[in-house]
């Protein structure tokens, strides 16, 4: 059975949809029988989780582009442990392709790699991008032409965006769609009881401009002048945070527009929830999103790269222009004010989810893309 190495070194607090795709990915194939090892940095949330769930773990810092003595290291265990492949993010190619380099290389001894002085076969080395690059392309693509076998990405939209700025051939890139699972099991949180008589109105992920939450502050400043019976609860954490408690305050929406921080378990919330809203100014393949239509909701999203790919207009949810917070509010009133449209969008969403994005057919695929390129050596 191949050696799979998981290569992810984010830092310790962090946990978003990069963090949960390794997770599941590396939990997956090692379900399928792979042998399986996440690397990352020591006292990370990712190799804590990974190591929960029976996970060997490799911990390192990569703290820059090249680092010879962690080149040297991740040389030496790829030898030990004969790895066949090699799964890492677009940050740390630089040092994994070195590192592939040294093991295969004659001239260099590992002590302690079971293996010293000998040779192996290259481990094929996989790019993961979950998000699309927005700068230094001739850089990335340098390195992948070089060090990769092929990359990984969670829409067409990025793969065309690459493809058109000469990082990498269409045949090289495999577009995976990311995949859920919804916790049947979970019950509902209870919001009646915490904020009585409420419509809550809920959006989560890592508090960066990138989320675009500023604007969902003014869609809700738009919202309160006509509706007293809504709460907007963002999930997450990051370090705009006291930015956006300050422009809510600012907006006059501070009582009705909560931070609530980070939650590790989701699933309570998106079952209680009235309608999920992602005002996200670009994206990879958006998993919270993702997993509220599993729990049929109606979403709203904006019109930016995966979102396309997950929603169709009208029919399992909404797409709104980004940066547009009279859009995003009269979205999310035509939500409000019927009833059935919601329930509509609900079920059509998880019906998509069920159907086109599970955790069980993207591990199927991904172990499909591992398994041709190893045949393909």
């Amino acid at each position: 059975m191949l050696n799979i190495l998981f290569v992810h070194a984010i830092g310790k607090s962090k946990f978003g949809g990069g963090e949960k795709w390794v997770l599941s990915a590396a939990t997956g194939l090692r379900n399928e029988g792979f042998n399986v090892t996440v690397g990352g940095r020591p006292g990370s949330l990712l190799l804590k989780r990974a190591a929960g769930e029976g996970l060997e773990t490799l911990p390192f810092n990569i703290i820059s582009d090249i680092s010879i003595f962690h080149s040297f290291r991740i040389a030496s265990f790829i030898r030990k442990h004969n790895i066949d492949v090699v799964i890492t993010r677009d940050r740390d190619l630089g040092v994994i392709g070195l590192a592939v380099r040294l093991a295969v290389s004659r001239l260099f001894p590992f002590p302690g790699s079971g293996n010293s002085g000998g040779k192996q076969d290259k481990p094929l080395v996989f790019v993961r991008h979950g998000l699309a690059l927005r700068k230094s392309f001739k850089k990335h693509s340098f390195l992948m032409k070089r060090f990769a076998d092929g990359l990984i990405t969670n829409t067409s939209t990025i793969k065309d965006l690459y493809v058109s700025k000469g990082v990498a051939g269409k045949d090289f890139i495999k577009v995976i769609h990311n995949g859920t699972t919804p916790d049947e099991e979970s019950p509902a949180f209870d919001f009646g009881k915490k904020y009585p008589g409420k419509r809550i109105i809920l959006s989560a992920g890592r508090l960066a401009g990138q989320k675009g939450f500023f604007h969902l502050v003014d869609a809700a400043a738009l919202l309160a002048k006509e509706y007293k019976n809504i709460m907007f609860l963002v999930f997450g954490k990051g370090r705009l945070l006291a930015r956006l408690k300050r422009y809510a305050q600012s907006k006059g929406v501070s009582d009705i527009v909560i931070f609530e921080g980070f939650v590790e378990e989701t699933a309570p919330y998106l079952k209680g929830c009235d309608l999920f809203v992602l005002p996200s100014l670009y994206e990879g393949m958006p998993n919270a999103a993702m997993e509220a239509m599993g729990y049929a909701k109606p979403v709203v999203l904006t019109r930016v790269d995966g979102a396309e790919e997950l929603v169709a207009p009208g029919g399992d949810g909404l797409l709104v222009p980004p940066a547009d917070p009279l859009a995003l509010a009269e979205a999310i009133k035509l939500l409000l004010e019927d009833k059935r449209l919601c329930e509509r969008l609900g079920e059509q969403a998880r019906k998509k989810i069920l159907t086109n994005f599970t955790r069980e057919k993207m591990i199927s695929s991904l172990r499909e893309y591992i398994e041709a390129g190893m045949k393909a050596k």
